[in-house]
């Protein structure tokens, strides 16, 4: 078993994925070889029976037919499934294999070779087309960036056996004889197509799922995707075909010159390509995961151009001065290595990733119109550019390299600009999923009532005003409720008189909420002082709310004395900077930028919240302590996920332990986005923030590759781990370097919650932690349930009575006589109410349905 998880964690997999990546990798195995050998051969084949001039006519017959072939699949696909198409496309290609190999056997001829040449181009077509496409529509963003690279690598392994295997077999067979052998691992492929395309039905099959219940065509759905996306896929798909033919034209035609044998060209061959591929297996092996992981699919996309630009310019350069001498042509060779091993290994896999955040319904539509249309194109466009140079017999090696200096030119400026795009469309996507999500909750809320805000009066005429005096004394309660709502819009000075007998001396609920309304509507100072003690009561405290913000700026000094006053409540403070907030402007901003640093966390957050909320952004000297508000949230999230890992061996995910960590950790994540809206200002960070804490499991993936994108290298390494999709334990490896945790025991782990500091954890988490003591104490809990019992919490002390209760009688009853002593105290009838024989269903932590599992698993 240790073992197994040592070969995970070597190939970046997770538990539940080995038999799923098993398939694909024997798939590629097997087309590995079959390819690898097709490839060996017929290259040797055609070079030793034609010149270096028919070069490109093969490279545009080999573009011109699989354009046709690109057309023929997207006419197909729209009467075929997903899965039909796949079967029909290889089957051809076994076909037409195995004709070509019979024809050859019985008449050999030159032209025979020359279209087994060409039909290299139809393996990379129906490769891309039916194995990537499968695997794109398997995986999941967050899968496909992961295991790509290792999916691909039975392709490598099966390379490297097959090109150092040709120089050996040749010894036996002819060149002609070893396509049998592709034959064979091509019936294998077809076979592991079947088996694949029946496990995964379901997941295949979604493209007419999609077509029925959203009853969009290709086109209307394309409009929800950026077009100028597509646009760059086209273009980055035709390039590396396109430089690809080229380096291979000055490779094959050099090679052609240096081993005149074919038996001795298929030898070269197959040791080059052989250690290309050894090359590759490392590069897939060690260094593929670590770049994807910290640098999304960036340097993938960028690092082959690069390459070709450094090795050509080199070339170009050096040939010069010395001629196509050997060196010139080990540099034309190092070209053609990094087509082969840069590639294979990190391109291919990271342009494949570029089609996840397309639609699912599309991207096997996109997949055919690419391998058709522009790596066709790739193949038609640089043979007639190489055919036209070639006519001019002054033309050298020489000057072909620095043809193709600007097209790499192009190839780098394309890349980087996809990556843009691509970030672009990654939010689009996300964008699109939390307007879905914000819909569905809205939907699914109960209807409240809102405060109605009353039209104003323009009455201002004495009569008038004596008549709005006389219904606020009216016995009808209708009465004077359109009493204060004309006195507040009547504009008149001494309505604030009449207003406040109807606060202060009114019994009925919705007299006082008109009158509260219409002070805010008045908007005079002598009624401020009743807003603000209405504030405080939870019966009032939504109705003063809105009526302070309709008073607007000129309450802000009354607010922020309202804020200082020594022993004002919490949740007074956390309203206050709301209402300051939602006030806006520049004085709720110079309220609330000095209390970034106020002590009281829920404070702070409401601070933050109000920053956000007037989109503002950080200055130099705010950056250092909103920096440590970060990494403050951060550590929390790191302490909540190690004591997930301590507490799950005990306990199942839906206890309510777990469930109230799950809770913490869904109230903390919407705080780290905030920070970062207003360190950096980028808004997408809001919509992430809503898509994790919601769980959605076919996002996750696009979300994590665009906070990859997104944030900022000073704390992306802090950031990321925590929410990808990945083992807790391994979740926190990454993240000890950082946050280093202890592992503790269970009842180890539950005093370091209740022990946590308030401002950092909820009463409600400590109180569940609390009950949990009810089933771990072996060590006497006494002293820790003492202390809780004193806490100003009810929901707490609660528990910690009943604990205490529980567990030691003896010392309940002592701490009882104690309390006893403030007989109006809330700790005094909290034992009383628990003495008289309270049960565990009557407890408030099970009123507030704190202990029911009805929340989802986050971490």
């Amino acid at each position: 078993m240790f073992e197994m998880k040592q070969v995970y964690k070597l190939v970046n997999m997770q538990p539940g994925e080995g038999r799923t990546v098993l398939l694909f990798v024997l798939y590629s195995l097997f087309m590995g070889v079959a390819s690898a050998v097709f490839y060996t051969c017929t290259t040797s084949l055609f070079l030793v029976s034609f010149t270096r001039s028919q070069l490109p006519w093969a490279f545009i017959a080999g573009g011109s037919f699989v354009y046709l072939l690109g057309l023929l699949v997207q006419k197909l696909r729209k009467k075929t499934s997903f899965t039909q198409m796949n079967f029909f496309l290889m089957s051809f290609l076994v076909l037409s294999v195995g004709g070509l190999l019979l024809a050859s056997l019985g008449a050999p001829n030159k032209w025979i070779y020359f279209t087994l040449f060409i039909w290299n181009r139809v393996f990379v077509f129906v490769n891309g087309v039916t194995f990537w496409s499968t695997a794109g529509r398997v995986f999941s963003l967050e899968q496909s960036k992961r295991l790509f690279g290792f999916i691909s690598m039975g392709d490598v392994i099966s390379s490297i056996l097959s090109y150092f295997s040709v120089p050996i077999l040749l010894q036996f067979i002819q060149t002609d004889q070893l396509l049998f052998i592709s034959l064979l691992f091509l019936l294998l492929c077809m076979g592991m197509s079947v088996i694949t395309n029946q496990r995964f039905r379901a997941q295949l099959s979604v493209e007419k799922v999609e077509q029925t219940t959203a009853k969009a065509s290709p086109v209307a759905t394309q409009k929800r995707v950026n077009k100028s996306y597509y646009s760059l896929l086209y273009v980055l798909s035709l390039l590396p075909v396109a430089g690809l033919v080229y380096v291979e034209f000055m490779f094959t035609v050099m090679s052609r010159a240096s081993f005149p044998s074919k038996d001795v060209l298929a030898s070269f061959l197959g040791i080059f390509f052989g250690i290309c591929a050894v090359v590759e297996l490392l590069i897939k092996t060690f260094l593929y995961n670590r770049l994807i992981t910290n640098y999304s699919i960036r340097v993938g996309i960028v690092m082959l151009p690069l390459s070709l630009l450094f090795s050509y310019t080199v070339a170009s350069v050096y040939g010069t001065f010395y001629g196509t001498a050997s060196l010139f042509f080990a540099f034309i060779a190092l070209s053609r290595f990094f087509m082969s091993a840069v590639r294979k290994s990190i391109s291919d896999p990271a342009f494949q990733v570029l089609f996840q955040p397309i639609p699912t319904v599309e991207r096997a539509a996109l997949s055919s119109s690419i391998e058709g249309g522009p790596k066709a194109l790739g193949n038609i466009l640089p043979g007639l550019f190489l055919l036209a140079l070639n006519s001019f017999s002054f033309i050298t090696m020489v000057h072909l390299s620095y043809f193709f200096l600007p097209l790499l030119v192009v190839w780098v400026v394309v890349a980087f600009r996809i990556q843009t795009a691509y970030g672009t469309i990654l939010s689009e996507t996300v964008s699109r999923s939390a307007a879905f999500i914000r819909s569905k909750i809205a939907g699914s809320r109960p209807e409240v009532i809102a405060v109605e805000q009353h039209e104003t009066s323009s009455i201002t005429t004495s009569a008038s005003f004596d008549a709005m005096v006389q219904l606020a004394a009216s016995r009808n309660v209708g009465d004077r409720i359109q009493a204060a709502r004309e006195l507040g819009g009547s504009g008149r000075y001494y309505a604030y008189i009449h207003l406040l007998n109807l606060l202060q001396e009114d019994e009925h609920p919705d007299v006082k909420k008109a009158a509260l309304l219409a002070a805010g509507v008045l908007g005079k100072p002598e009624l401020w002082p009743s807003l603000l003690e209405f504030l405080a009561q939870d019966r009032y405290h939504n109705t003063a709310k809105a009526a302070l913000i309709r008073v607007g700026e000129p309450i802000i000094p009354a607010l922020t004395r309202f804020f200082n006053q020594s022993g004002q409540l919490t949740k007074n403070q956390v309203c206050v900077a709301n209402v300051v907030s939602e006030i806006g402007g520049p004085v709720a901003l110079r309220f609330l930028r000095p209390r970034i640093n106020y002590p009281v966390q829920v404070v702070r957050d409401a601070i933050f919240d109000g920053l956000k909320r007037l989109h503002h952004r950080v200055t130099s000297t705010e950056r250092p302590t909103v920096m440590l508000q970060l990494d403050e949230q951060i550590a929390l999230l790191v302490w909540l996920a190690a004591s997930r890992l301590d507490l799950t061996p005990a306990y199942d995910r839906e206890s309510p332990i777990l469930q109230a960590l799950n809770h913490e950790k869904e109230v903390i994540v919407p705080k780290v986005f905030t920070l970062l809206i207003i360190l950096y200002g980028n808004t997408d960070y809001e919509v992430i923030g809503e898509l994790i804490t919601h769980k959605n499991s076919d996002m996750t993936g696009y979300l994590i590759e665009l906070l990859n994108t997104a944030l900022p290298a000073e704390v992306k390494d802090r950031i990321l781990p925590l929410f990808a999709e990945m083992p807790l334990s391994e979740k926190l490896r990454r993240c000890s370097v950082n946050y280093p945790q202890q592992q503790l025991s269970v009842e180890e782990r539950l005093h370091d919650i209740i022990n946590k500091d308030f401002n950092n954890v909820s009463a409600e988490l400590k109180a569940v932690a609390v009950h949990a003591l009810l089933d771990w104490h072996a060590t006497d809990p006494t002293a820790i349930l003492v202390a809780n019992v004193a806490s100003s919490n009810e929901l707490l002390a609660e528990t910690a009575f009943y604990v205490l209760h529980t567990l030691n009688p003896t010392r309940f009853e002592e701490l009882r006589r104690v309390v006893a002593i403030q007989p109006d105290s809330m700790q005094y009838q909290l034992a009383n109410r628990i003495a008289a024989g309270m049960a565990d269903e009557d407890l408030l932590l099970r009123q507030r349905k704190l202990l029911l599992t009805d929340s989802q698993q986050i971490i």
